[in-house]
């Protein structure tokens, strides 16, 4: 590893200001991922989707058509 420059040749660690010196990385937890969703839960929620979108489309079809 290279040593920093400064005009007088490479600086100690001792030397850095402490506000100037470059932190240490995180340490990083590895998280699994979640397991794939089952089918009936992809179902269920594909079909939610088409009865908001029908429910909605009912609402502006009345709102339009009603006097």
């Amino acid at each position: 590893m290279r040593q920093p420059l400064t005009a007088n040749g490479p600086a100690e660690a001792a030397e850095i200001p402490f506000e100037l010196r470059i932190p240490a990385p995180p340490n990083f937890r590895w998280i699994p991922a979640a397991p794939p969703a089952p089918w009936w839960r992809e179902a269920m929620r594909w079909s939610l989707t088409g009865l908001t979108a029908s429910w909605a489309a009912g609402e502006v079809t009345l709102r339009l058509l009603a006097p």
